[in-house]
């Protein structure tokens, strides 16, 4: 697997959020997954979206892990970009067929074409729901705090992801926690809040005066 691949791993989750999350969801209770799933990407589409997120990663038989913190910026179905502000300032960028990564203070970063066949984890962002039904099963419950959760699990032992599960507050409607297992068993989860409009700028757009690196 390539480095940009190997190194945005461990963010695949903030993918599915860009695809799942992020959007208002009216009577979710009452919706099956499926509908509930494509109803909110179709509204990130029409307003994309930005969010502070707390990132945890947890490898398989450890009760704890490394913690991250930033920013994703979202518009889909073309861009997402995290800005990971602590403990390491650095950046990811994903447009369409292509991935820049760069750290904050380095005059060089890293550049690549996606294909399909090295998508892996991407898919959850870059595969239309239906898409989606043919990879994952869904479905839809209701946490004791009375958040809704969505459950995908995956259907074919060789998928990037064992399972993931996006939680829901129930009073606004918003996106508050996300969490997979890959298939080695390591957890990856998500705290997201401060939810806003994505705003003027050019987030989209790798850093001119950086030298970009083929992959």
């Amino acid at each position: 697997m390539s480095f940009v691949l190997n190194t945005i791993r461990p963010i695949i989750a903030c993918l599915s959020l860009a695809l799942l999350a992020l959007g208002g969801v009216a009577d979710a209770g009452a919706d099956e997954p499926w509908g509930l799933l494509e109803r909110v990407r179709d509204e990130l589409t029409r307003s994309p979206r930005q969010a502070d997120f707390v990132q945890s990663y947890i490898p398989a038989g450890f009760s704890s892990g490394e913690q991250e913190e930033g920013r994703i910026f979202i518009a889909l179905p073309d861009c997402v970009r995290w800005d990971y502000q602590s403990p390491y300032a650095k950046s990811f960028l994903l447009c369409e067929e292509t991935v820049w990564t760069w750290n904050e203070g380095e005059t060089s970063g890293r550049r690549q074409q996606l294909v399909a066949d090295e998508q892996q984890g991407l898919d959850l962002l870059r595969l239309s729901v239906e898409a989606l039904r043919g990879r994952y099963r869904a479905s839809l419950e209701t946490s004791v705090g009375g958040e809704l959760e969505v459950l995908l699990s995956s259907l074919t032992p060789n998928d990037a992801l064992r399972d993931a599960s996006f939680l829901i507050d129930a009073d606004s409607n918003l996106l508050i926690g996300l969490s997979y297992h890959d298939l080695e068993g390591n957890l990856t989860r998500f705290e997201i809040s401060g939810y806003g409009p994505l705003g003027e700028g050019t987030v989209f757009a790798p850093p001119a005066e950086i030298e970009w690196l083929a992959e």
